[in-house]
């Protein structure tokens, strides 16, 4: 395998695991600061009023609770399915690879108009690598 094939399916397989485990944790523990009073909530760092400029914010954005089903069902989902789909079904871990790019770079370009930051802006350079990474392999046949 060529040196842009490697680094494509290792750098797919780092993200792949990294943010299927971030983003799953994360979002199950945004919504359960939502349901329940812990003793480090998500509330404690991130306020409520972080989601005013979202369109209605008033409906879905009471909580960390949709948000953080958001975050674990667009960018933890597809991730882990990609890790499963690496393991049982091989040739279609790439499709997966490029489908978690595109929802990553999705999620962030939402975030960066509607509540700019600098975590977005890492994040969305991860999906356009991702994303690259995935054509890489998927143009490979790896």
């Amino acid at each position: 395998m060529s040196k842009v094939g490697t680094f494509a399916r290792s750098f797919s397989t780092f993200v792949n695991w990294f943010n299927g485990i971030a983003a799953v944790v994360c979002g199950i523990w945004m919504m359960l600061s939502a349901l329940v009073d812990m003793p480090l909530s998500w509330n404690d760092w991130m306020p409520l009023s972080i989601y005013d400029t979202f369109p209605l914010h008033d409906v879905f954005f009471t909580s960390h609770f949709w948000p953080g089903l958001a975050l674990l069902l667009v960018n933890g989902a597809p991730n882990i399915a990609a890790i499963a789909a690496h393991r049982r079904r091989p040739s279609s871990w790439p499709r997966w690879c490029l489908l978690a790019g595109v929802l990553l770079i999705a999620w962030t370009v939402v975030e960066l108009v509607v509540i700019p930051n600098g975590l977005s802006v890492f994040y969305l350079v991860v999906g356009i690598f991702q994303t690259a990474s995935a054509v890489a392999l998927i143009k490979l046949g790896a």
